[in-house]
């Protein structure tokens, strides 16, 4: 079956190529899982980004509103204040003064 010395070199070299064939079969194997991995958690990543983003802007929006409701309701408020209790009491002190006088 062998001849020479030789021959069993090449029986030889001929496995370890195939060894090293199967094992770097294998490591492309392995990096493309983790890369398919690392695809996956970028892509959940960036989902998750977005639901954020999407609740700071609905925040935002409802806040915006609030606060132009807010001015309203105080330019609304100052209003009544001025006119219920500002004008009572212009009107009790307007009495008092008039008491002092007589």
């Amino acid at each position: 079956m062998f001849d020479t010395s030789q021959d069993l070199l090449y029986i030889i070299l001929s496995f370890c190529v195939l060894w090293f064939t199967v094992f770097l079969c294998w490591l492309l194997y392995q990096a493309a899982r983790v890369l398919r991995n690392a695809n996956f958690i970028i892509e959940n990543l960036t989902h998750k980004l977005e639901l954020i983003t999407e609740a700071v802007e609905f925040i935002k929006h409802k806040v915006d509103s609030v606060s132009n409701h807010m001015g309203t309701v105080s330019g609304m408020i100052a209003n009544l204040v001025e006119k219920f209790v500002v004008n009572k009491l212009s009107q009790k002190l307007e009495e008092r003064v008039e008491k002092k006088k007589k």
